[in-house]
């Protein structure tokens, strides 16, 4: 892969939404279109506080609320940066799953947990396959690359606020991990991690360093589910 060596690298913001009624049950969100709780607003309050200083230039997010909501708590602090929303970094859509614990899952579909060790080959009832939700992330994340190449005037640090699975996919992705291990990288509501890579127009992902793993509040460290 050649880059041009005019870009310099890129600080990229990895921002998990902030917590829901939902996340706080153990319930899976998916495509559902869960509103922020309490405790979610207190935490994209401490992520705007953690990121005023940094030079924002761009904030993606997920087009759904509780994205929407942390992303535009974060923009509170940077005025003039405007809020790109974008379908292709919703969470997985986890079909007849939504809604469901765990607990209920095993106990209504004993023979459709193959998802939870393998899944690749296996997808949640009606719902999408991990597969797709891997392209489009790929797509997405090539978008945000080129788009960062052709900014040659705007070097500032990007912010992409998402959901738990497309976070977890695409740092398997840049950081060329199996994505059997994904479940090995822990990203809580309202968390923040950091990559830096090198913009570029090749159509190959590029390789990213990671600088930051699931930093959150200190009132806000809790076990949640996506």
């Amino acid at each position: 892969m050649e880059f041009d060596k005019t870009f310099s690298t890129r600080r990229l913001w990895l921002v998990r939404h902030g917590a829901t009624l939902w996340n706080s049950e153990q319930r899976f969100g998916g495509h559902s279109d869960i509103a922020l709780s309490e405790q979610g607003y207190e935490q994209a309050r401490w992520l705007a506080e953690f990121l005023r200083a940094a030079p924002i230039g761009t904030i993606y997010a997920s087009d759904l609320l509780r994205a929407r909501q942390t992303a535009e708590v974060i923009a509170q602090s940077h005025p003039l940066v405007s809020i790109q929303t974008l379908e292709a970094w919703r969470e997985l859509n986890f079909g007849v799953w939504e809604g469901l614990t765990y607990a209920q899952i095993a106990e209504r579909f004993p023979d459709r947990l193959a998802f939870f060790t393998d899944p690749l080959h296996a997808s949640p009832p009606a719902g999408e396959a991990f597969s797709s939700l891997l392209q489009r992330v790929q797509t997405a994340f090539l978008v945000l690359v080129h788009d960062a190449a052709r900014q040659t005037d705007q070097q500032g640090d990007i912010v992409l606020v998402s959901h738990g699975g497309p976070l977890r996919a695409l740092l398997c992705c840049i950081l060329r991990m199996p994505l059997e291990r994904q479940w090995q990288l822990r990203l809580n509501p309202g968390s923040v991690s950091a990559v830096e890579f090198l913009p570029t127009t090749d159509e190959m992902i590029p390789d990213a360093t990671l600088t930051l793993l699931n930093v959150q509040s200190p009132h806000c460290l809790n076990d949640y589910v996506t």
